[in-house]
């Protein structure tokens, strides 16, 4: 079976959120902090600052634990969709989508939680 992770890497959507997913996971939210600033379109910082954003992937990772791609359900070179595991057992269905110019900045992130049983 062919590692989700792998199909991600040709997508600047996939490879930004490999970039954010590592730094979470290694719970260094200062480097999260920096990359959140430098990565993030300012429309998608106006919608939710970036203190917000911050304390909410605190907030993830305490209750929840690390995160990894369980599936992925839609790539193209500017958007994806996958399945997040966490840790602990919860389910996030996750959609990033970035600028198509370089850099490649994050124009939305969201994370919805999947019920036990509920099919992405």
């Amino acid at each position: 079976m062919t590692d989700p992770r792998q199909q991600l890497i040709p997508s600047n959507a996939g490879m930004r959120l490999i970039a954010q997913t590592t730094l979470y996971n290694k719970g260094d939210f200062a480097r999260l902090r920096t990359f959140l600033t430098e990565s993030y379109h300012e429309s998608a910082l106006a919608e939710m600052s970036l203190a917000v954003r911050l304390a909410e992937m605190k907030a993830l990772r305490r209750l929840h634990g690390k995160l990894r791609v369980e599936q992925l359900m839609a790539v193209d070179k500017h958007q994806a969709v996958v399945v997040l595991a966490a840790e602990r057992g919860a389910v996030f269905l996750t959609q990033i989508a970035v600028e198509e110019d370089y850099p490649h900045r994050i124009l939305g992130f969201h994370m919805q939680a999947l019920e036990p049983g509920e099919q992405a």
